[in-house]
């Protein structure tokens, strides 16, 4: 079996090293962890923008139908820097999930606007109304 990242996988894995290293250093994170918004919007788009946002979806939702790998390598990244902004939530959970369960409306109307960067979700999967 080949452990080896692709071509294509090391260059996202620099590209999201190098986001980190250039906007995650320690003072960094602490100044934007205590904003009212937890993080940065910018950096927000700044994802999208290279389509971070857009990798494990597939063509048909206007994404860039990246593989588990893919996606495993931009989170182990994402992970070690300590990243803000909300992919895990908005991307993998929440949309992982619309694009699983959802209707060809909700995925036409909101897996784009996740992929653009101009909406964010939340899986509330353990709402205390739910009898979790």
């Amino acid at each position: 079996m080949d452990f080896e990242l692709s071509e294509e996988q090391n260059l996202l894995k620099d590209s999201v090293d190098r986001f980190v290293k250039e906007n995650y250093s320690p003072e960094a994170r602490i100044k934007l962890s205590e904003t009212d918004l937890g993080f940065s919007r910018d950096h927000w788009k700044q994802m999208a923008e290279l389509g971070w946002l857009g990798m494990p979806f597939s063509e048909e939702a206007g994404g860039f139908g990246g593989s588990a790998v893919d996606t495993m390598v931009m989170m182990e990244s994402i992970g070690k820097g300590l990243v803000l902004e909300p992919f895990l939530a908005t991307v993998i959970l929440g949309g992982g999930l619309i694009t699983a369960a959802g209707s060809e409306a909700q995925i036409e109307g909101i897996i784009p606007a996740v992929i653009e960067g101009n909406m964010m979700l939340a899986f509330g999967y353990a709402e205390a109304q739910s009898r979790f």
